[in-house]
């Protein structure tokens, strides 16, 4: 017959290998472009932890955000800014770009944001005086919650030992013994 059964695991053995060893070059190879580009253009990653974006940016999803000015600024661009005294930046749409009051005594570019969740039934409670925002350029529904699984204890740990065995996997000898198919051929051969 064409596929010998003593044949048939060491060819599945052969396709998990390749499947593995694709995964990692496709792997290894998207981690090089995303490091390249964020590089490059100054490009970030935001994780949306609450759903005051929903439905249009639902809670958990991640989006890549790049750097603009505030005078780019338009009503309905989704911007991510730093709220003074707290520790996490909110990502909400502008309703208004205006420019600040003198008595703010803002830099000069600088521009006053009026936000809003899309989930959420008023504005925020202050207004924003930025000079430079992150802007929204496209978000991916539930990505961020695998980063925030991978960025955990366990999901270091668990990417650590993945890593180990994978390299242990391929560094590991492989049999030099002939399968058994092949040997009676090899025998044959040897014989005066």
């Amino acid at each position: 017959s064409p596929l010998a059964p003593q044949r048939v695991p060491g060819m599945v053995a052969r396709i998990a290998s390749a499947t593995v060893a694709i995964m990692v070059a496709a792997a290894a190879l998207t981690l090089a472009c995303w490091f390249v580009f964020s590089w490059t253009t100054d490009a970030s990653l935001v994780t949306f932890r609450t759903g005051s974006m929903s439905p249009t940016i639902p809670q958990r999803s991640m989006a890549v955000t790049l750097p603009v000015t505030a005078a780019e600024l338009r009503t309905g661009d989704v911007v991510t800014v730093q709220r003074d005294g707290e520790a996490l930046p909110v990502t909400h749409r502008v309703v208004e770009v205006r420019t600040p009051p003198p008595e703010l005594a803002a830099p000069a570019g600088a521009r006053e944001l009026v936000l809003q969740g899309d989930a959420n039934a008023t504005v925020d409670a202050r207004p924003y005086v930025v000079t430079e925002v992150r802007q929204t350029v496209f978000a991916v529904p539930r990505l961020g919650a695998a980063l925030m699984v991978i960025q955990s204890p366990i999901g270091m740990g668990s990417l650590t030992l993945l890593a180990g065995a994978l390299v242990t996997w391929a560094f590991w000898p492989r049999s030099s013994t002939p399968a058994p198919s092949e040997a009676p051929s090899e025998l044959a051969r040897a014989a005066p």
